[in-house]
Order: C-alpha cells, then structure tokens, then sequence
C-alpha cells in the first residue's frame, strides 16, 4: 500500500555500460560526503556557523551535536538547508526528502506526524531501496540529537509557510509563529503496534476484497503497482505506487512496518491513513500484502494460507 517511487531502470549515461554508471555515481556520493565531513572537521568555529540551518536554536540537551552529524552525514544528499538539494542529490535515483517542506513520511501516529521513536528509526536502519544508508555506529545520544536537528528543520520550514500565510493585517507574532510551528511537528496520537485480536484468523478472501476496496485503484488487482490512478504527490511530483511484489520496500517490509504504513499512510504521498478499518481488518491486510510479497507469514499462517488457495482451486 506504499505509494513511492518503484524501482524503474535507468538509461546509461553518456553511452558507458550501466557497471560503469553506477561505479561513477556512488564514487561522486562517495566525494561528497567526504567532502563534506572534511568541512565539518576542518572549517573554524566561525566558517562551521555559516553551515548552520539559519535560525537554528542549540539544542537544550544536545547542544550543536545534532547540527554537526547532519553536517557531517546528511548534508550531502539532503542540502545544508534541508531542501534535498545536496551536492550528491544529482547522482541519486531517489530524490532525498526535502526536510524543510515536506512532511516525514514514515510515522507511527494518527495525526500524520512523525514521533521521535519514527525518525531515530530511519536514522538507524536508512531506507532500504531508497539510497540512504543505515547508521549503525550511532549511539543512542547522537541518533536522538540528529532526529532533533531534522525536526528542527522541518519545523523552521512551517514558520517560514506560517509567516507566508498569515501575513499583512493577519500577520503572527514570533511567538505565535513559534507556537504554531511546535504543533505542526508534534505528534499528538503517537501508538503502538497492536497485535492481532486473540479471536483473529488470518483470510485470504476478506484480505483480497480488503485491498480491492482500499488499495487497488493505486496497487493494482494484484499489487504489482499498475492501478489506474495517476498519482502525483504533495508537490505535484509523479510518482509511481509501489509494485508490492517486487521486494524490498523502502518503508520497511516487516508485518509491523506495513501495519503503520496502512493505519497511517503516508503524508505527503496519495496514500490515504485508515482510520475507518480495525486493527484485525488492517492484520488481513497486512497478511494479504506479504503474501503478494511473497513474505513468509507468523505463527504458521503461510500454512493456512496456502491451504486456502489450495482449496479455491478445487471449487
């Protein structure tokens, strides 16, 4: 139920073989981020500043810890200012996320907004298929004050919007702006992946017509991304639904993972939250997508399932 970009091949450039393509763009990512980590090692205190988000605060906690690892890891491909527009942005298939107006898109709340717990995630595991890579080596403190500094990014961004919004007679003082903006960056409904009810068995059938009803039109019939509708996202760029048999997925493909993504959709992109349909019917979606993942499922349910198709075939 993704709508992201699909995997699409890209032509060669200037008539090189697509090895040496892809050698020559992850060497050029490869510079960047060394050039960039360079400046944040090298440059005086003074020069470092001016790498600085205008109107960033210092964290309270952590200080300019969160600015100097964006710097140093993000910077690249996301831009000094969070916009997407890196120096290595130009390389990649996936455009970066632009931090500053687009909202997070991988989120586990129900008022569309990332929570701290969402965005030390992505930080930790990257975006698989998404060209961002994992961070690891970060500790608890380093990855709390980057999703720190990120958000703060996104959320200078809506002051600007709010400023631009309300202003002439309706103008907003700095204070309402800052008010305002905190609330646009806070997630409200934060939850908890439920498990399945005790009473829930996992259905082939309710699964299908389920994503009939739901996520067809996008999906298509039987997931593999050719629905009819033509889908832009929130900055009227095309974008292409996920083909939902063709693992990985960049959202993560874990049963958990696609429970928020259904529950909550995903801001920015046409793919609607849910918030009509219970936890047990969100499960036989969940269980019906891995299955056109090709996904094993929990506590032997492949089993059930397949035996389900079995018996289809027979009537």
């Amino acid at each position: 139920m993704t709508n992201e970009f699909a995997n699409q091949s890209q032509p060669d450039m200037a008539g090189l073989p697509a090895d040496d393509v892809s050698t020559k763009k992850w060497m050029l990512v490869l510079f960047s981020i060394v050039f960039m980590g360079s400046l944040t090692l090298w440059l005086p205190a003074c020069q470092k500043n001016n790498l600085i988000l205008a109107g960033y605060t210092p964290s309270e906690e952590y200080g300019m810890l969160g600015a100097r690892l964006y710097e140093a890891n993000c910077a690249s491909c996301h831009g000094i200012d969070g916009k997407g527009n890196g120096v290595a942005a130009i390389t990649l298939d996936v455009p970066p996320r632009d931090f500053y107006n687009e909202p997070f898109r991988y989120i586990s709340s129900d008022d569309g907004v990332a929570t701290d717990a969402d965005l030390v995630q992505t930080i930790r595991h990257g975006r698989v298929n998404g060209e961002m890579p994992a961070a690891p080596w970060l500790n608890d403190d380093e990855a709390k004050a980057l999703a720190e500094y990120v958000r703060e990014i996104n959320r200078l961004g809506w002051v600007e919007r709010l400023a631009e919004e309300f202003s002439g007679d309706d103008a907003l003082d700095n204070d309402e702006l800052e008010e305002i903006s905190w609330e646009r960056v806070t997630a409200m409904e934060p939850y908890a992946v439920p498990s399945p009810s005790d009473s829930f068995v996992p259905n082939l059938n309710i699964g299908r017509e389920l994503f009939t009803q739901t996520c067809a039109s996008c999906h298509g019939p039987s997931g593999k991304g050719d629905g009819p509708e033509e889908l832009v996202d929130e900055q009227g760029t095309p974008i292409i639904a996920r083909d939902l048999t063709r693992a990985p997925i960049r959202g993560g493909d874990s049963s958990e993972e696609l429970f928020k993504r259904i529950r909550s959709g995903i801001p920015g992109t046409p793919m609607p939250a849910q918030p009509g349909y219970t936890d047990d019917e969100i499960w036989q979606l969940v269980h019906f997508t891995r299955f056109l993942m090709g996904q094993p499922l929990l506590d032997g349910w492949q089993q059930s399932f397949v035996q389900q198709i079995l018996d289809e075939g027979e009537n």
